[in-house]
């Protein structure tokens, strides 16, 4: 790691204003339900994230052109197109989205990708100073380096954020459930060797593996007992 956290935050920043003049006219208003909805699950990742000094800005945008996507920025800007809250169906499948996002900046990487950058073009110029050609290596550097790099941050973000989500009090079982409705409305699947990302069906796979970790995860943190003190305070009969 060879980036700061200061430059990531003030890349970050750059970003964000770009975004907000992109979508200025797509943002919807802080007092709407969707973007209540989108705060008050991100109020409860952010408790858990260890990263709640950080000054957290949560945007809704209802652009229909735009894909399903939700994404968070370096210094806590979060960004949930509302073409995925559909997807999502509910606050566990929104929960799913976002801990995975936030995860990202857990593990900052961008940071991380920053940081390789330099040793992925200097492959590509040792490359074609071994093989005397003129040939771009770019693409076979990316392919064989940078690829599975960007497909292992991804699965290493769906852990984390598996895991947060779960901490959270929010059902990791339904991880399984949004990802694989993610896998219907994808159109078209790149092989998985030829993208940035894990496809839909290694992360069900993947998920599914983790589930144990994460339900004891759930158990142990407070939401069986605030559960039980409620139904306790209320009279329930258990």
């Amino acid at each position: 790691m060879i980036v700061s956290e200061s430059l990531e935050e003030r890349l970050g920043g750059y970003q964000y204003l770009q975004l907000l003049r992109q979508y200025r006219h797509s943002i919807l208003p802080d007092n709407h339900p969707a973007v209540i909805r989108v705060r008050n699950v991100m109020k409860r990742l952010i408790e858990v994230s260890g990263l709640p000094d950080v000054n957290w800005e949560i945007h809704v945008v209802n652009d229909p052109r735009e894909p399903p996507n939700a994404f968070v920025l370096p210094g806590g800007k979060v960004f949930v197109f509302s073409s995925i809250l559909p997807i999502c169906q509910d606050d566990d499948g929104l929960a799913t989205v976002l801990s995975h996002e936030t995860a990202h900046q857990i593990a900052r990487h961008i940071g991380e990708k920053l940081s390789q950058m330099p040793f992925y073009l200097f492959g590509s110029l040792l490359l074609q100073l071994l093989l005397g050609s003129s040939m771009d290596f770019s693409s076979l550097v990316a392919l064989l380096l940078e690829m599975p790099a960007s497909r292992q941050m991804e699965s290493e973000a769906d852990y984390i954020g598996l895991l947060m989500m779960s901490k959270a009090c929010f059902d990791p079982r339904k991880a399984v459930a949004f990802w694989g409705r993610m896998q219907r409305v994808e159109s078209v699947q790149p092989m998985e060797f030829l993208s940035t990302h894990p496809s839909s069906s290694t992360r069900i796979q993947q998920i599914t593996e983790w589930l144990p970790k994460a339900i004891q995860t759930r158990e142990m943190s407070d939401c069986y007992t605030t559960t039980s003190n409620f139904m306790d305070a209320f009279g329930f009969m258990r």
